[in-house]
């Protein structure tokens, strides 16, 4: 018989409103100017990126955010303005947090109980690949370790209002620096540039 994971309703709510906090928000902020070749940068479009997954007596929720695009005008590069994610992950920032701070206290497989808990999809293996490469500072909350980045969100939450992609990022304290790498050039700007 699997022992069911316990966690406090208080925790749980607020890691689960600093989640729906970012749901349907959008990411616009960079700078219009590309860092490869120095041209203009123009908006491109806005993609729908999943954030998370929660579920609730076998509801599943989809948690996205919209994070603007822009296409150099000189080298055709493909650029996302600031995010709230780390490069090459599948999930939000504090998600991804959350998992590495849980992941230093107790065994991978555990943590993904907890997250059961909590309502949030994630699976061990995944929890095992972000303890791997991330590091994070944490506060313990009822024997839970929690980010303090989920911590610095709880001020946002209070205010009960919408609230803006750069708002969340500099809560989040997300330099620039986190910006996605730039997608190669389209194939014809390649030949041009053979010729």
């Amino acid at each position: 018989m699997v022992r069911r994971q316990m966690i406090p309703p208080f925790l749980s709510e607020m890691i689960r409103s600093a989640i729906t906090l970012f749901d349907g928000v959008e990411f616009t902020e960079i700078p219009l100017q590309c860092s490869i070749c120095a041209s203009t940068l123009r908006r491109h479009d806005l993609k729908k990126k999943r954030f998370a997954t929660l579920y609730v007596d076998e509801i599943i929720t989809l948690v996205f955010v919209k994070v603007a695009r822009y296409r150099c005008s000189g080298c055709g590069r493909l650029w996302y303005a600031d995010e709230p994610f780390y490069p090459d992950t599948r999930h939000g920032v504090i998600l991804v947090d959350l998992a590495t701070a849980i992941a230093k206290k107790y065994p991978f497989h555990r943590t993904a109980r907890i997250f059961e808990a909590l309502g949030i999809r994630i699976d061990r293996g995944t929890v095992r690949n972000y303890a791997a490469r991330f590091s994070v500072d944490s506060t313990e909350m009822y024997g839970i370790p929690i980010p303090n980045r989920i911590i610095s969100l709880s001020g946002l939450i209070a205010e009960g209002r919408s609230v803006k992609g750069a708002e969340l990022l500099a809560a989040l304290r997300l330099p620039p620096a986190d910006r996605a790498l730039p997608r190669s050039p389209p194939p014809e700007k390649e030949e041009r540039e053979e010729e």
